[in-house]
């Protein structure tokens, strides 16, 4: 085998995700990197690059279905810690906060923004009820892909890479059109009071944001996704968990977190997810079938 079959081989041991989600990393990095002030930061990003790689190396060492799902697996730890890093290193990357533009095609789209017309039906109990369903989306997130992590080690490594090709593709997007919400931009003559969950649980939900999450909204991004998931392989969960997650998608606008066309962006990178994961789950299939064949 010559050496260029041999580093193709490699490559093709990547799957889609790492090479997105890989992409978002290296790119982010390097960013930083040439920014003195983000030269430290810049590591974060470059560690998690290199954990996905090893990762990868580690898996094809020794393909067992225990290394699959630690490989799959991992892709949430590496999420989560370059989610929190963006906190700091967005900011010193230049790109300017682009609340005022959002805001704006949301009034061209609409009129006014979501968030300021439905001011005027805040009521104590609804805001916990939404609350409730915002909070839903962590739930989904992950005993969405642990029920197949479990149960299906094929499709869950398929549920992988449609959700983390959505989440680099998001995460980029962070980048590039940084913005905090309306619950950040702008002033609202009634707060938010729920004496259940949200006087609770608001205040943790905004420390967990990293102040640049908004355009594409990543939680309609995630359950819509999930929900095109199970509606092709898990239908009853489909149908139990469709109407929390659309009470998921209101919550993000009567709640002040989104924009409305930060909505319609989490709906393009979900579907282009699930473009690429049934892409691949189609290649396998070939794959295999054409392995069968010669055999």
């Amino acid at each position: 085998m010559t050496s260029a079959n041999k580093l193709l081989l490699k490559a093709a041991a990547f799957l889609p995700h790492e090479l997105v989600f890989g992409t978002f990393l290296l790119t982010t990095g390097v960013r930083l990197f040439a920014n003195s002030a983000g030269r430290g930061l810049s590591f974060v990003f470059f560690a998690c690059l290199a954990w996905i790689i090893a990762m990868v190396f580690w898996t094809e060492r020794n393909p067992t279905p225990w290394r699959w799902r630690v490989r799959l697996s991992s892709c949430f730890v590496v999420m989560g810690a370059s989610f929190y890093s963006m906190r700091v290193g967005v900011p010193l990357l230049g790109s300017p906060r682009v609340d005022d533009l959002l805001l704006q095609w949301d009034r061209d789209l609409l009129g006014e923004t979501p968030a300021v017309v439905l001011e005027a039906w805040l009521y104590p109990w609804l805001e916990d009820l939404a609350m409730a369903g915002y909070l839903f989306f962590f739930y989904y997130l992950l005993g969405g892909p642990g029920y197949y992590c479990f149960r299906d080690l094929p499709r869950f490594r398929k549920c992988i890479v449609g959700l983390f090709t959505m989440y680099g593709l998001a995460f980029t997007g962070y980048t590039l059109f940084p913005a905090g919400g309306p619950h950040y931009a702008m002033v609202f003559h009634t707060a938010l009071h729920g004496p259940w969950l949200v006087d609770s649980a608001l205040d943790a939900v905004n420390r967990g944001s990293n102040t640049v999450d908004v355009f594409p909204s990543v939680h309609v991004a995630g359950s819509l996704y999930l929900l095109l998931f199970d509606w092709q392989h898990y239908r009853r969960r489909f149908w139990w968990v469709l109407g929390p997650c659309m009470l998921l998608w209101w919550s993000t606008l009567y709640l002040r977190f989104h924009y409305f066309v930060d909505l319609l962006a989490g709906v393009v990178v979900a579907l282009v997810g699930w473009w690429v994961a049934r892409k691949y789950a189609e290649g396998r299939v070939e794959r295999a079938s054409a392995l069968v064949a010669r055999s």
